[in-house]
């Protein structure tokens, strides 16, 4: 009798777990959303129809039970939406400035496969945030616990984080399987910045504990290693996979935009990542929606690097001791040690030196692409969240 005890047990938690989120994203979607130029009702209307054709499908394919399923619409509700949507809003943005620059209609079809695109990189983040969170031990994401931390759920998660990769591929078939061509080239980009943000995310996490920490590890943390990191972590799929993802919809064939466009993502990226390096450590929990751990974590960010090219040799000894310590009072004396350096300061420089370099980079680029990349930077520069 143990078994369906606990299989009925595990159902209701199921469901009143799936009923909670159900809640929560209802609230969210009456929130302000940045999704381009769609609204937050299509994006969200959009998103409702995207998982119910794949939980149809899913019910046929591998006969699922009714937990199931409700376990599904629970993991993709909870683990997908609530963000800010600046990867969904870069995505839509691009297909629709691309078809004004090509004098291109921006009918109804293209506006949804502009969404369908944004809801994919959505998901992309979601899988990578499932599994970081794991790794980072993390306790909050968009200001709810940690999808692994739900008490039916923990290491399940892992498989999870797969099944929500995998949703992007189904997409992709679904709405752009009739033109093999483009079907094609989106898989292929999708599947090459996801190996990419892999080996980034292997670059941060041996610079972690578990890759060792002290001394020995400190002397490998240079900008040099940070700045890879970030393109590869953070870059890639933050901006270059929306915006790589709406010129390949919008019919752009020349090698040429595709560099210029990465190499101007790669710079946002750089940004954005400082930026959230700082919020980990400045930012308000409220605010960002979650309780920074980088020092804890023994991270190569921003203000460590940043640090160590500016600490004395008696700083530098004592933050070889405590960094990566998880006890409040190293915590607190590392957040100290960044604050005697001149951290903040530093960081509001960086702020208006990377906003001009990239504004300058942009007007070169514009020569030959339509202004995609303005009202990114200038939504990014000096965000709070």
């Amino acid at each position: 009798m143990a078994k369906p005890l606990l299989a009925l047990a595990g159902a209701a938690s199921l469901a009143l777990g799936y009923k909670y989120v159900s809640a929560v994203s209802a609230s969210k979607a009456q929130q302000k959303s940045d999704v381009g130029s769609a609204t937050p009702e299509d994006f969200n209307k959009l998103f409702a129809k995207l998982l119910d054709k794949f939980l149809v499908y899913a019910k046929k394919e591998f006969d699922l039970s009714k937990p199931h399923m409700e376990r599904l619409r629970w993991l993709f509700e909870y683990t997908c939406k609530g963000g800010k949507c600046y990867r969904a809003s870069l995505a839509i943005s691009t297909v629709k400035l691309a078809a004004e620059h090509k004098g291109q209609a921006f009918t109804k079809l293209r506006a949804e496969q502009a969404m369908v695109l944004g809801w994919c990189v959505e998901v992309l983040q979601a899988c990578f945030l499932v599994a970081d969170d794991i790794m980072d031990a993390s306790t909050t994401r968009r200001g709810q616990p940690c999808w692994y931390l739900q008490p039916t759920i923990k290491m399940d998660a892992v498989n999870d984080s797969l099944i929500l990769e995998s949703f992007i591929y189904f997409l992709l078939n679904e709405y752009f399987g009739d033109n093999q061509t483009l079907f094609i080239k989106e898989s292929k980009l999708f599947q090459k910045v996801s190996l990419q943000t892999q080996i980034g995310q292997m670059l941060d996490l041996t610079s972690q504990p578990q890759g060792g920490k002290g001394p020995e590890v400190l002397k490998r943390f240079n900008l040099d290693l940070y700045q890879k990191i970030v393109k590869y972590k953070t870059a890639c799929y933050t901006f270059y996979l929306p915006l790589a993802s709406g010129m390949l919809l919008a019919g752009y064939t020349d090698e040429a935009d595709y560099e210029l466009a990465r190499e101007i993502c790669m710079e946002l990226g750089e940004k954005f990542q400082i930026q959230d390096d700082y919020l980990d450590c400045y930012g308000a929990p409220e605010m960002i929606g979650k309780i920074g751990t980088d020092i804890q974590d023994h991270k190569c960010s921003w203000l460590c690097v940043q640090a160590l090219e500016r600490m004395s040799p008696e700083q530098r000894a004592k933050f070889e001791t405590v960094y990566g310590n998880e006890d409040e009072e190293s915590v607190a004396w590392v957040k100290k040690l960044f604050n005697d350096l001149g951290l903040e300061e530093a960081f509001d420089k960086q702020e208006e030196e990377s906003f001009a370099r990239i504004e300058a980079k942009i007007a070169q680029a514009t020569k030959t692409l339509p202004d995609l990349f303005t009202p990114i930077l200038k939504k990014i520069h000096r965000r709070q969240k």
